[in-house]
């Protein structure tokens, strides 16, 4: 009987997953990093003291308002900055804690695991930096996934 629903679970899922965009949050999806952080309080710290969380602040007044800066510098238009979703896409349909404990499920219905392509549509070539970008060493410095990194967490609360 379990086994089931369960699988009934993961129809319906798909079913509304192609609904949905997969590797794009769309403003009806986008539920807040606030949201993210009740389970995943220590990566929230983690997030929340990086670059990432911080990059529509570095923008100028005509920065901020163009949509070319945007498109990087913060994504989802109801939270600013580089946000959980702006990685890891909408969280509308894998929020729930029964889904996110089926990795499969959770994937189905628009989690996504960031990869170097998904870092190189803003740290491309085009991008106004001063260094080019390493990937390994990126990603070593906004780590808030590994057991290591998050007995390092801020232990300020989110």
């Amino acid at each position: 009987m379990n086994e089931e629903r369960s699988m009934g679970l993961r129809l319906l899922c798909i079913l509304m997953g192609t609904a949905a965009t997969v590797g794009s949050a769309w403003a009806f999806d986008v539920v807040g990093s606030q949201a993210c952080a009740t389970c995943h309080p220590a990566a929230f710290r983690i997030w929340k003291a990086g670059k990432h969380a911080r990059s529509f602040e570095v923008l100028s007044t005509a920065q901020s308002a163009s949509s070319r800066c945007l498109t990087c510098h913060s994504p989802n238009a109801s939270e600013a900055g580089v946000t959980c979703e702006s990685c890891h896409g909408g969280g509308q349909f894998y929020l729930k804690r029964p889904v996110m404990k089926d990795r499969e499920l959770a994937r189905l219905v628009g989690l996504i695991d960031p990869s170097e392509k998904t870092c190189r549509s803003c740290h491309d070539g085009a991008t106004p930096s001063l260094k080019a970008f390493d990937f390994q060493a990126s990603m070593a410095a906004i780590d808030h996934w590994t057991k290591d990194r998050l007995l390092r967490a801020p232990s300020s609360t989110p």
